[in-house]
């Protein structure tokens, strides 16, 4: 081209001595070589299109739900659409267009049978869309019946209100064959579809689980309740004839905190899911009301105060002791109606009872004149008591630490003082706490919204009258407050409150018997009693923390998720005066339900948090324990449950009622298939559908276009070599 350019452009630029004739005969020849190949180079083409008639298609939807691969008799319901899909070609003829679809529409054959969801109405318009315009030669459903969405819904309630008609039927292409595959007489599946709980449980008040269970009309079973691994009640149950049947177990929660319970019935050799005999729950226990049991050595304004505090709210529910007879009376010849002391039940209280007090108060209390019989047992109780998740609180007074020679008893070990004073065990002198920077964050001696604002409250309270003496902090315990000039024998400031965790629970220690004084502060202002009644009420949301309130906290984002969801879990570290420990080191160890364990290492921020992301990709109780040190109240541990809750293996009886009701308001354009019938699908032989031919020649291809362009470029080479021009 570029050759017939240069040419074409020489011949018009030539010199002037040439004739114009030839100039003329020249230009011509090279245009029409170059239109030639301008023709060539665009590539034009000849299309031809006719078209033809062609009998209509016949289109198989082959359902991919979970369903499907549900097992009766022994064999996979999916087993069964090689074959159908064999003996429909052999009706047929021809060709089948195959599709599969469970909550969409897809091509092919399904790679498995795991579909969440069953929606026919979907599927058919789909195929509706895709051959819009075409007559279809017919529709064939393979499927069990077991619909998912909205079309067998409209068709139970029409039938339900005797109003079934063809309105209801899909607007389809063709004539539809439902063919059921599986057949409900031939299903046997117990399974365990919901456990009724409400998440969450009150301590020490009954809870009752309803367990809603589906299984064969007449069949009957056992229904197990395991808590933590151990098995905790079983019922026996028989199903209506619906299949339905319902167990409730009682439960009496004992402990706060998360808990693992799981249901579940036998599994037999012919159970089509057993995947479904089980399902874990975790309930979160908290308290309704706190139960206290507060023991005074005699009547004070200090026990006056607190038993006053206590009673007047209605979370708290309080049992008191403070007017009490000694052996000494009871051994003195007295009769019960000449005496105004009460009968103090201590061997009950300290041994049958002790657990089921959140707390115990001893105020000014000396074990000795009652617990003459039996002191070291019973001591003993209330120490394993603390240990295994109780709270303690002792105040001070002329009968309490070493004033009440508790130093050596089971006692001394869970008090966060240590006792063993020598010489003077009080001093009488008065004096106004000082707080520490531990007692500025810790909850129990936070009375302001922020640190400045506690200070402050804590400077402008009363003088105490005195306090009780000791040698100093236990291990691991912390001091709130202490005293501005006395010091331990250590030279540390002497403590005035002090806290500490024992194995599992918690004790406080206050060594002064004035605290109602703190009462006054601001009622002197016109501000009531705050700070007396803020004290107290964070000490008492303190000593009876749930898990959630510990030095170390494991939570997750829900106690009960579904498989596939991701679950949050959040950990918290503090320290002994529970400030926010930034920088920890927390080992974490995850345990799914099957497995090894996962071993992570998290590390807190500022706040003294960190987040552990997990995906809930086993079904069953998720155990995780978190440490941050070497103490037990160092380490925590939660637990949550994993539940499948799939449609699709919920509810796995083969539908045959809802296929024949569909084929029934399609009239003579539907047909219903039932298991072990010969498959005869409903088609429709005058469907046709036009196919269109469509050719297309390229011109550029053709001989004579290159012919055409070297002819005329030759002979314009010719005419110019004639006129005399190289």
């Amino acid at each position: 081209m570029v050759v017939a350019l240069v040419a074409l452009g020489a011949s018009v630029l030539r010199p002037r001595d040439v004739a114009p004739g030839a100039r003329a005969l020249e230009a011509a020849l090279w245009g029409v070589a170059l239109a030639a190949l301008v023709f060539g180079l665009a590539g034009p083409q000849w299309v031809e299109q006719e078209g033809r008639v062609e009998t209509g298609r016949l289109v198989v939807l082959v359902d991919a739900s979970a369903s499907m691969g549900v097992r009766d008799e022994g064999r996979a319901r999916s087993d069964q659409v090689a074959a159908l899909l064999d003996e429909l070609r052999e009706e047929a003829g021809e060709p089948l267009e195959i599709f599969h679809f469970d909550e969409e529409l897809r091509p092919g054959l399904p790679p498995d049978y795991t579909g969440r969801g069953t929606d026919l109405a979907v599927a058919l318009d789909a195929v509706a869309d895709r051959y819009l315009g075409q007559e279809l030669r017919g529709i064939v459903v393979l499927t069990d019946g077991a619909d998912r969405g909205s079309l067998r819904r409209d068709l139970d309630a029409a039938a339900a209100a005797g109003q079934l008609s063809p309105t209801l039927a899909p607007a389809l292409p063709g004539p539809l064959t439902l063919v059921q595959v599986g057949d409900a007489d031939e299903l046997f599946d117990v399974a365990v579809d919901e456990v009724v709980s409400g998440g969450y449980a009150f301590l020490r008040t009954p809870l009752d689980l309803r367990v809603r269970l589906r299984g064969p009309a007449g069949f009957s079973t056992a229904v197990t309740l395991s808590r933590e691994g151990q098995k905790a009640d079983q019922v026996e149950v028989s199903f209506d004839e619906n299949g339905l049947a319902e167990a409730i177990f009682t439960i009496t929660p004992k402990k706060v905190g998360r808990f693992a319970w799981e249901v579940s019935v036998p599994v037999l050799p012919n159970d089509a899911v057993p995947g479904n005999n089980r399902f874990p729950v975790v309930l979160r226990v908290v308290r309704e009301r706190t139960r206290v049991l507060q023991v005074s050595g005699s009547p004070s304004y200090d026990q006056k105060f607190l038993r006053l505090f206590l009673k007047e709210d209605p979370s708290v529910d309080l049992v008191s002791f403070f007017i009490l007879r000694t052996h000494d009376d009871m051994g003195a010849g007295w009769r019960n109606y000449e005496m105004s002391l009460i009968e103090f039940p201590y061997e009950r209280l300290f041994t049958e009872d002790l657990d089921t007090f959140d707390l115990v108060v001893l105020q000014n209390f000396n074990y000795r004149p009652y617990f003459s019989l039996n002191a070291e047992l019973l001591l003993g109780n209330i120490a394993q008591y603390v240990r295994e998740g109780g709270a303690l609180v002792m105040t001070g007074g002329d009968r309490s630490f070493d004033l009440g020679a508790y130093q050596g008893t089971p006692i001394d070990k869970v008090l966060p003082v240590r006792l063993g004073v020598t010489g003077a065990k009080s001093d009488e002198s008065p004096f106004r706490p000082t707080l520490t920077e531990a007692g500025l964050a810790h909850p129990v001696t936070r009375l302001g919204a922020s640190t400045e604002t506690s200070r402050q409250t804590w400077a402008q309270l009363p003088e105490m009258d005195g306090l009780n003496l000791s040698r100093g902090l236990a291990k691991d315990a912390a001091a709130l407050a202490v005293h501005p000039t006395l010091r331990t024998e250590s030279g540390a400031p002497m403590p005035v409150i002090a806290v500490s965790e024992v194995g599992e629970g918690r004790s406080m220690a206050l060594a002064v018997d004035a605290s109602w004084r703190w009462s006054f502060s601001e009622a002197a202002v016109g501000r009531g009693n705050q700070a007396y009644l803020r004290f107290w009420k964070n000490a008492l949301r303190w000593l009876v923390a749930d898990p959630e309130d510990r030095r170390v906290v494991v939570a997750p984002s829900r106690e009960n998720v579904l498989l596939g969801d991701d679950v949050r879990v959040t950990l918290r570290v503090r320290d002994a005066g529970y400030a926010p420990v930034a920088a920890a080191t927390v080992a974490v160890q995850v345990r799914p339900p099957a497995g090894p364990p996962t071993e992570h290492s998290l590390t807190t921020d500022e706040a003294g948090e960190a987040v552990l992301e997990l995906t809930a990709d086993q079904r069953g109780a998720w155990r995780i324990e978190a440490r941050a040190g070497r103490l037990a109240a160092d380490a925590a541990e939660t637990v949550f449950a994993v539940n499948t809750r799939d449609p699709e293996l919920i509810d796995i009886q083969p539908d045959g009622r809802f296929l024949e009701r569909l084929a029934g308001v399609l009239g003579d354009r539907g047909r219903h298939v039932r298991p072990g019938e010969s498959v005869a699908p409903l088609l429709d032989e005058g469907a046709t559908r036009r196919v269109r031919a469509r050719e297309e020649h390229p011109l550029a291809a053709v001989p004579l276009v290159g012919l055409i362009f070297g002819i005329f470029a030759s002979l314009a080479w010719w005419v110019r070599r004639r006129s005399g021009r190289s």
